[in-house]
């Protein structure tokens, strides 16, 4: 059930209906009975799968708080139910690559061994709840707190705005929230539709115009076109990519606020960062604190000799890379971002300046944004290329200087330009829009819903395209 399809936009009205329609001591189970349906929506063989991970890692959490001091059979406890909880994630995204490579090293050496190959197509969704119940078992045996009640826990593990594709939400965010399921704050409403209707116009009108008509032609067979097209395509992703992946996340804050949830925001206009660090601060920023909190904390963040600090930042940024894919292109992704981030934080070291700090000219602002912008531009190539040999044919092609004008079509220009003037737009703009929005009553929410449709109609593709971080 994507998104923005007739399914969706049926299905929350129902839920909204009947959520607010029922008696208070009802409404949990709406939540819980809508989100396993959701998911039963995409693929009904897996929700044993996802029944089985929110059962594991809720008995865990009562096990960790009940050895809450006792530390060293806590600490077994949480390394058994950890890798219980991985399993799955390794079985379904990672066995293939990890055994075919083992096997090439094993016959490369003498020692030809034989692994069984696991042809199973991946569970929509594994990257993101597994990280959740991650986070909660950890979160249970550091606090020794967890929840009483199954249900309560597996509506938290599968509430099916962010149950796909995030944001990642930890307990303290959401378990709250479901236990004491607040009324609709003033303005709940038109802020959910407002968030809604945003997330609709991100994904139909910008990443999927600029994905049918610049984008995967380009990586389809890059050889085909001149080095200022492939540039241009490398823009286009890297904006396709923000619409589509932050427009998910607009529905999913939107359609809970209309149960009165609050999710957590995963993005602030990443592309205006002026330090690889600071993209990573303003993107898919759920997952940028779940990598800090549980793996470079847990490392010795900060606290440690200096070049463990550093060998601490590759491995987290390469735990981010492997985490959106099961291929080297991603291993090397990591690597470059975890080297950028460490120059980084060199640079801040040698300076004396921390992050947030205001620079010192426009100059200074300047070239720091474009050496970022781009350096984040030239390594989408390794995000969206299946593997190394289309990586270096799109890479090599850049270098191309023959003159020919870009042949992309009137819509996807458009497209280009406007989403890069919204992107980098004041953010109080934004907020006046939202709050306009807000205050204009059913009429003018109506209104502007109604031409956003058109809009979505007339000028969108006309297919029903997956949000990109379902794959993962």
């Amino acid at each position: 059930m994507l998104f923005p399809t007739l399914d969706y936009l049926l299905f929350l009205p129902l839920c909204v209906w009947l959520y607010w329609a029922l008696p208070q001591r009802m409404r949990l189970g709406v939540l819980g009975v809508a989100s396993l349906v959701f998911y039963a929506s995409w693929k009904l063989a897996y929700v044993p799968l996802i029944l089985a991970i929110t059962a594991v890692a809720w008995a865990s959490g009562r096990w960790l708080a009940r050895l809450s001091r006792q530390e060293e059979r806590k600490g077994r406890a949480l390394a058994i139910s950890i890798a219980l909880l991985l399993a799955p994630l390794l079985l379904f995204k990672y066995w293939n690559w990890l055994s075919t490579d083992f096997e090439s090293v094993m016959a490369a050496i003498g020692l030809p061994v034989n692994l069984p190959d696991v042809r199973l197509p991946l569970p929509i969704g594994i990257s993101f709840f597994t990280f959740q119940a991650l986070a909660y078992v950890i979160d249970a045996s550091r606090t020794g707190e967890s929840e009483r009640s199954p249900w309560r826990f597996g509506t938290f593990i599968t509430f099916f705005p962010q149950l796909i594709a995030g944001p990642i939400v930890r307990k303290g965010e959401l378990l709250p929230q479901l236990e004491k399921l607040p009324l609709l704050a003033r303005g709940h409403i038109g802020s959910g539709l407002f968030r809604i209707t945003r997330g609709m116009v991100k994904k139909i009108l910008f990443a999927d115009v600029l994905r049918v008509g610049i984008v995967d032609p380009m990586f389809l067979d890059p050889a085909r076109f001149t080095g200022l097209e492939l540039l241009i395509g490398l823009y286009a992703y890297t904006l396709q990519i923000y619409y589509d992946f932050s427009g998910y996340t607009d529905i999913a804050i939107g359609s809970a606020r209309l149960f009165g949830i609050e999710l957590p925001e995963n993005f602030r206009r990443p592309y205006k960062a002026t330090s690889v660090a600071g993209f990573w601060r303003r993107w898919h920023i759920t997952l940028s604190n779940w990598v800090r909190d549980y793996i470079y904390y847990t490392l010795g963040g900060a606290r440690v000799q200096q070049w463990r600090v550093y060998a601490n930042i590759m491995v987290t940024l390469i735990v981010i890379g492997v985490w959106h894919g099961a291929s080297w292109n991603f291993v090397v992704y990591g690597t470059l971002h975890g080297t950028a981030v460490a120059i980084n934080r060199a640079i801040r070291a040698r300076t004396g300046r921390r992050p947030g700090d205001p620079l010192n000219s426009r100059w200074s602002w300047l070239w720091r944004f474009l050496l970022t912008f781009h350096f984040i531009v030239i390594a989408r190539i390794l995000f969206r290329s299946p593997d190394f040999g289309t990586s270096w044919t799109y890479f090599a092609g850049l270098f191309d200087t023959a003159l020919v004008l870009p042949r992309f079509s009137t819509l996807a220009w458009t497209m280009f330009f406007l989403g890069y003037a919204i992107h980098f737009s004041p953010d109080g703009w934004q907020k006046r829009a939202e709050a306009w929005f807000q205050t204009s009553g059913p009429a003018g929410w109506a209104l502007v819903v109604c031409a956003a449709a058109v809009a979505c109609i007339l000028l969108g593709t006309g297919e029903q395209l997956a949000f990109v971080y379902y794959q993962f």
